[in-house]
C-alpha cells in the first residue's frame, strides 16, 4: 500500500511540474497584440515565420481598441500608433532608445527621416514605423479612357500625348481636366444633375484642405506659436479654402467635385463614378484591388506658381511596446522583424509600403508578379514632397471638431449652410485659439 501511494505521490508531483513548466512557457512564449479588423489574416505568414524563428507565438486581437485594454489582462504587449498620435501616447510606450542602441541590426537612419522625427520625443525613439500614409493623386483610368476625347481638348493635347494625370501638372490642369470628366444633364428648373464626377471631396479628413493649404504656401499655425495660435486669418488661407469650396460649389466651368448632399449619394472613388481623389490614403489600396478598379496614382498637382510646392502629408503607422508590458525584449524581437525586410516584404501583398528608405529597391526586387501594378515610381517622388503633420498632441481634435465641422457648412446650401468663407476662417481661428489659451491657460 504504502509503495502504490509513494508511485501516486512521484506521479502527482511530476504532473504538477509539467503543469507549472507548461503555464510559464506559455506565458513566457506569447506575445498579444492588438491590429485593426481589416488586418485579420494578413499577418499570419510574418507571425508564423517569428514563430518558426523564436519559439514566440503572436496572440492578435482584431478590431479592439486596445486603450479599453490598458491595465487589464488583455492589454497588448504590443501597442499600435501612429507619427500622427504618438505624442498623446506617450505615457503608454516604453522608450526605446536603449533597446535600438544595443541592437546592431535596428538603424534610425535606415527609416524616413521625417517618419523617425515625428516618433521621437525629447531624443527618445517611442515606435517604429511598419507601413506610410503619403498624399497622392488616385485616378480612375477606366472613366479618364471614357472621357478622352474631353479631356485632350480641355488640356490642348495631340494624339500621341497620355489623357492621364502628368507629374507636371497643375491646378489648373486639375480643374480642366475635372471638368471634362464631370457628367450632369440640366433639370426644368435649370439645376445640374451628375452622374460623374471629376474629383472626390474630402469632407470629414482634413488632408485635401490642408494640402491646398500648405502646397499655397500657407499653413495652420502660426510660426513659432508653439502650435498654439491658428494662421487661417491669412489672404493664402482664404485662397486655398476658396479653391476647396469652389470645386464643389461653382459653376458648370468651375464644379467637378459633390458637394455634402452628392457626396451623401452614393458618389465615391470606391463607387467607380468619381475619376480622382486629390490626398486619399493609402490603405484603401487593398480595397482598389478587390474591388476591379482599373486605378493608378501620379505626384500631387500643384499652384501654377509654385512648381516646387510642397505640403503633401506623410505619416507613418507605427508600434511600441506598452510600458506595462514584462515580455519587452520578446516584443523588440518582433518589431525588429516587422519594421524590416521580412515585414515589408510582406506587407507589399496587401497594398502596404514599409517605411525603410531602401523600399523601393525592395519593391523592385520582388518578382514582377508580386510588385504592385501602379505607377510606384510616383509614391516616391511624392515623399520627397511631403510633410508631416503639426507636431501638436490635439491637432486631430482640433482639426474634426472646430475645423472640419465648419468647412462643411460651406458645402451645401439651404439651413445651416455658410457662404461668406472669411467669416468661417474667421470663427475657426477664434474658436481654436479660444480652445488653445484654455488649454494652457497655466503655462
Amino acid at each position: 500500500m504504502m509503495k502504490i501511494y509513494r508511485w501516486m505521490m512521484i506521479c502527482f508531483m511530476m504532473l504538477m511540474i509539467v503543469g507549472l513548466a507548461a503555464c510559464k512557457t506559455t506565458s513566457g512564449d506569447v506575445l498579444k497584440i492588438a491590429l485593426d479588423i481589416e488586418d485579420e489574416g494578413r499577418y499570419d505568414t510574418l507571425f508564423q515565420r517569428f514563430f518558426d524563428e523564436t519559439g514566440i507565438r503572436i496572440e492578435a486581437t482584431f478590431g479592439i481598441d486596445p486603450s479599453k485594454c490598458i491595465g487589464t489582462s488583455c492589454e497588448p504587449d504590443i501597442m499600435k500608433t501612429s507619427t500622427v498620435v504618438i505624442d498623446s501616447m506617450q505615457g503608454t510606450l516604453l522608450d526605446l532608445t536603449d533597446f535600438i542602441a544595443q541592437d546592431d541590426d535596428v538603424d534610425p537612419s535606415h527609416y524616413v527621416d521625417a517618419l523617425m522625427e515625428a516618433l521621437t520625443i525629447d531624443g527618445k525613439i517611442y515606435a517604429l514605423p511598419t507601413s506610410i500614409n503619403t498624399s497622392l493623386l488616385y485616378y480612375n483610368k477606366r472613366l479618364f479612357d471614357e472621357s478622352a476625347q474631353q479631356i485632350r481638348d480641355a488640356l490642348q493635347l495631340s494624339l500621341e500625348e497620355s489623357v492621364y494625370p502628368s507629374s507636371t501638372w497643375t491646378y489648373d490642369d486639375y480643374v480642366l481636366a475635372g471638368v471634362a470628366l464631370s457628367k450632369f444633364t440640366v433639370l426644368p428648373n435649370m439645376t445640374r444633375s451628375y452622374t460623374q464626377f471629376g474629383a472626390e471631396t474630402q469632407l470629414i479628413w482634413w488632408g485635401e484642405w490642408l494640402v491646398y493649404l500648405q502646397q499655397m504656401g500657407g499653413s495652420f499655425y502660426q510660426a513659432n506659436s508653439q502650435n498654439r495660435i491658428c494662421a487661417l486669418d491669412t489672404a493664402i488661407a482664404l485662397e486655398a479654402t476658396t479653391f476647396y469650396v469652389k470645386k464643389s460649389m461653382g459653376n458648370a466651368s468651375e464644379k467637378f467635385a459633390p458637394n455634402a448632399i452628392e457626396a451623401a449619394s452614393a458618389f465615391s472613388f470606391l463607387n467607380g463614378n468619381v475619376a480622382m481623389i486629390f490626398g486619399g490614403h493609402m490603405g484603401d489600396w487593398y480595397s482598389y484591388d478587390v474591388l476591379g478598379l482599373d486605378w493608378d496614382i501620379q505626384v500631387l498637382p500643384v499652384p501654377a506658381n509654385q512648381p516646387n510646392a510642397v505640403g503633401g502629408e506623410i505619416s507613418a503607422d507605427a508600434f511600441g511596446i506598452s510600458i506595462r508590458s514584462n515580455k519587452r525584449a520578446q516584443a523588440f524581437q518582433f518589431l525588429k522583424m516587422w519594421t524590416g525586410v521580412a515585414g515589408a516584404t510582406e506587407m507589399v501583398k496587401y497594398g502596404k509600403i514599409g517605411a525603410l528608405k531602401n523600399m523601393q529597391t525592395i519593391i523592385h526586387d520582388l518578382p514582377i508578379e508580386e510588385q504592385p501594378r501602379i505607377n510606384i515610381n510616383a509614391l516616391f517622388q511624392a515623399i520627397d514632397r511631403a510633410t508631416t503633420l503639426p507636431r501638436e498632441k490635439d491637432f486631430p481634435k482640433v482639426m474634426r471638431e472646430m475645423v472640419m465641422t465648419e468647412l462643411y457648412k460651406l458645402m451645401f446650401t439651404g439651413r445651416g449652410a455658410e457662404t461668406n468663407i472669411q467669416l468661417v476662417l474667421n470663427r475657426i481661428k477664434h474658436n481654436v485659439d479660444q480652445y488653445y489659451i484654455g488649454l494652457y491657460k497655466n503655462n
